[in-house]
């Protein structure tokens, strides 16, 4: 599943992502893209926070009903934004 995040979604969010590497401590550019991704046969899945340059961080949680209730709370995305993607298991 995926959302672009438009000028009616809450821009930073309500909270603060983090960037920690050999240069120190930084905020995310600006997220313009959510993903939900989940494994065939699992409920846990990952809400993945996108930025332009291609930069991400993700989240865990236990449903993907946990990660909608997330991108709601974090950025105001309604349910009805999201549009579904199935990929294709790899082949050998």
């Amino acid at each position: 599943m995926s959302v672009t995040l438009g000028p009616r979604h809450l821009r930073p969010g309500r909270t603060h992502h983090t960037i920690t590497d050999a240069n120190g401590h930084r905020k995310f550019p600006p997220f313009v893209k959510l993903e939900i991704a989940q494994c065939s046969g699992h409920k846990e899945c990952y809400l993945f926070h996108i930025c332009e340059d291609g930069t991400m961080t993700d989240t865990w949680h236990r449903t993907v009903q946990e990660a909608l209730d997330q991108a709601e709370w974090e950025f105001g995305v309604h349910r009805d934004e999201w549009k579904i993607a199935m990929s294709e298991p790899s082949r050998s």
